[in-house]
């Protein structure tokens, strides 16, 4: 709260007192003191006295100390201990002072003897009360705080730090710490002076804490020394790409005196609790990871773990080798048959994304889809899929094969193209296909990101032919009402509710209600993973629609799809083919 400017607008006091005469009697001497100076707000109830302390409506407290002294006691304790930010001024009997010594030692800013209070000591008091408590949050954040940068002090790290540590050892998570040092600071301060020095010092503080999440803590601990606290991180992954990001804001230019400068950035990385189970090991290791980096051409981050060092060398090679997937042509697209439960034919294909690297062999999607994400490669590895999918419905149709509709599962981030609806249009016209024989599927995930900017571009879409349906269905959180609101033909029920649909009463209950859910609202019900002639019996009993799964087939490389659909089932007139990333 802001005391600061109280001389510029009315005080406002609270008065935590059963008595009304009080309520009336301190009304009065703070009227005298000015109309417009003060606003009092009486709370009698001494329950909700916490709740109003903490309201952020007032400017200091007034508390009854005398009638109830247990409850006063116990309110300003409660209080203190919630790091109240509003002075709280006792009032108390007349003749007990060790009771009134006893308040300012519990954390009380001053008292008020009843009895002897008058519009002149009311009034000075409360200004003393207010003076002192903007003087001592001033005091404590420059001894908690940088006073160049504004971020957080290495006595302030260090209690976070533990406060982290504390949670993360009760919740089982994993802690990341950087310690980052910049290199070429030291040329930056000798040849353009110190002003421009705590000038660059000034702005990678605030870009490293503008470029991390709210829940992490960005701290400068010496000179050109910064510290960043990550709570709750999942993977070595998630970890390098926050050191990449910041690697890349402080490696940005600077305009300082006129003229652009360039520094770069050794990072060091403790992980809790592989690196270090307390404050003094983490900070400790990572320094010396930090001085591993420094040792490394140009801005780099090391782990102090060598298995982590190992983990995150290979997700760069992976990145490498990603980035050169699309230009040599490693992809590949398998096929798995959707049945139709009505007659056990073939109502289509989910077509799986493959990836078959020269040395690992073929990496599951599980490992490259993330990465592509993150790296923002996603988007042409999507327009890649659409572009094949369309290119085996031409080669189906070429080899007289019954029309198959081919549907894409895409990311969101797709979604966030611009041209995406143009593009997509463009490459159905050059295969030469029918629109309507596309089908994208969606997640509930990707949905909910944006409801509203998917929707517009759901609708254009639509408008060039393709139907959408909403895949892994029953694992995210979107609602019927928001699935009636979208061009959605279909609902696939996630595979993990089918899995369970024979031995748990729960997950049987849930797909009965999911197919009866998306009958009555008119859609088609697709579950996957169907692996047992049991599940596949439950399913048909269910007016199920359509299932895939193992029981039926196997992904297969188009060519061996072929040949399955005609030596093993009878084509559908209409058959439908996803696509999932």
């Amino acid at each position: 709260m802001d005391f600061g400017s109280f001389g510029e607008k009315p005080v406002r006091v609270l008065l935590i007192d059963r008595d009304r005469g009080e309520y009336t009697l301190i009304g009065q001497l703070l009227s005298s003191l000015g109309h417009d100076a003060y606003e009092l707000t009486w709370c009698w109830q001494t329950e909700h006295a916490i709740e109003a302390i903490f309201s952020d409506l007032h400017d200091v407290v007034l508390l009854d100390y005398q009638s109830d002294p247990a409850a006063g006691q116990a309110i300003l304790a409660k209080a203190v201990q919630m790091n109240c930010p509003v002075p709280i001024i006792v009032m108390t009997a007349e003749m007990d002072r060790n009771i009134d010594r006893e308040a300012i030692r519990s954390g009380a800013s001053d008292y008020l003897l009843k009895g002897r209070i008058d519009s002149q000591v009311l009034e000075r008091t409360l200004r003393y009360a207010m003076e002192r408590k903007i003087a001592e949050a001033k005091l404590a954040r420059l001894a908690h705080y940088d006073p160049l940068t504004n971020v957080p002090n290495r006595i302030l790290f260090r209690d976070r730090l533990s406060r982290v540590l504390e949670r993360a050892r009760r919740g089982q998570q994993t802690v990341a710490l950087f310690f980052i040092d910049l290199d070429g600071f030291k040329q930056v301060n000798d040849t353009l002076g110190h002003e421009a020095g705590d000038e660059l010092i000034r702005t990678v503080a605030e870009r490293l804490s503008h470029c991390m999440r709210r829940s992490d803590s960005v701290a400068r601990i010496g000179g050109d020394e910064f510290t960043v606290i990550l709570e709750d991180v999942d993977t070595t992954s998630d970890i390098v790409n926050v050191a990449r990001k910041a690697i890349d804001v402080i490696s940005r230019p600077v305009m300082l005196g006129g003229q652009q400068v360039f520094v770069g950035a050794s990072i060091g990385i403790a992980v809790f609790p592989e690196a270090g189970e307390d404050v003094d090991s983490l900070l400790k290791h990572a320094d010396m990871a930090m001085y591993q980096a420094k040792g490394l051409r140009g801005s780099a981050y090391r782990f102090y773990t060598e298995k982590m060092n190992v983990e995150a060398m290979n997700q760069m090679y992976l990145e490498a080798d990603l980035r050169r997937a699309l230009r040599r042509g490693e992809f590949e697209l398998y096929y798995q048959p959707r049945i139709a439960l009505d007659g056990e034919q073939v109502a289509g294909v989910e077509a799986l994304l493959r990836w078959n690297h020269p040395v690992r062999g073929i990496v599951s999607p599980a490992d490259f889809i993330p990465l592509a994400e993150e790296v923002g490669l996603i988007v042409p590895l999507g327009y890649w899929v659409i572009h094949q999918a369309c290119a085996d419905m031409r080669a189906m149709d070429a080899r007289n094969v019954d029309p198959i509709h081919i549907a894409v599962n895409l990311s969101f981030k797709q979604f966030a193209d611009e041209k995406f609806a143009q593009t997509v249009g463009n490459i159905i016209d050059a295969a030469g296909i029918d629109a309507r024989r596309l089908e994208f599927e969606l997640t509930e995930t990707a949905i909910m990101s944006s409801v509203e900017d998917i929707e517009r571009c759901m609708q254009l879409i639509r408008e060039l032919g393709p139907t959408f349906s909403l895949d892994d269905f029953g694992t995210g959180y979107s609602s019927f009402a928001h699935i009636q609101r979208l061009p959605i033909g279909a609902l696939k029920i996630d595979r993990s509710f089918v899995k369970n649909v024979i031995t748990t009463h729960d997950d049987a209950t849930i797909v009965k209600a999911m197919i009866s859910l998306a009958h009555n609202l008119g859609l088609k019900v697709i579950a996957e993973g169907a692996e047992t002639g049991e599940q596949v019996d439950f399913l048909r009993d269910h007016a199920c629609d359509q299932v895939q799964g193992y029981f039926f087939s196997r992904p297969l490389p188009f060519m061996d799809l072929l040949d399955k659909i005609q030596r093993t089932f009878f084509p559908a007139t209409s058959a439908a083919a996803s696509l999932t990333l």
